[in-house]
């Protein structure tokens, strides 16, 4: 009974602190307002992680993503900004292979490694293929760390 309860909770935390994320300005009714609408996303995650019976299990070390991921949006919002002047540059798609895993392990990283990929303004996971652990992106930018390489660490 205790853990469904700590998997909303975690779940709404994380809605709430992505939607607070995105404001230019934090004030008292939008946090009202993100832990409010936050609450019925925890609970519509949780259900929808059990009824896809997924399993996820996360590794500790993926929160150091972080620092590469962060450097990587700044990186790539200054070459938006330049990509903008110039002109667009045509995409490519790429493949990003997943090391192999027990599956609750290799579950928890796609779902990582898609959040932390869709993170930055140059590049979107367009497919998965969770019987290869295959990943294919969109990238429209490339600068800052290679996350791909962060993503398969």
């Amino acid at each position: 009974m205790l853990r469904p309860l700590v998997e909303t909770i975690g779940w709404a935390a994380l809605c709430c602190c992505i939607w607070l994320a995105t404001l230019s300005g934090v004030t008292k009714p939008e946090v009202y307002f993100a832990a409010g609408s936050a609450l019925p996303c925890g609970i519509l995650a949780c259900a929808g992680r059990r009824a896809l019976g997924a399993s996820w299990r996360l590794h500790p070390g993926w929160a150091l993503w972080v620092v590469p991921v962060f450097v990587t949006l700044l990186a790539e919002t200054a070459t938006l900004f330049v990509t903008a002047i110039r002109g667009p540059r045509p995409g490519r798609m790429t493949t990003i292979d997943l090391p192999d895993e027990p599956i609750p392990l290799a579950d928890g990283r796609e779902a990582v490694a898609t959040l932390a990929l869709c993170s930055t303004p140059g590049s979107v996971v367009a497919d998965n293929d969770p019987d290869e652990h295959l990943l294919t992106v969109h990238r429209l930018l490339s600068a800052g760390p290679d996350l791909d390489e962060v993503v398969r660490r």
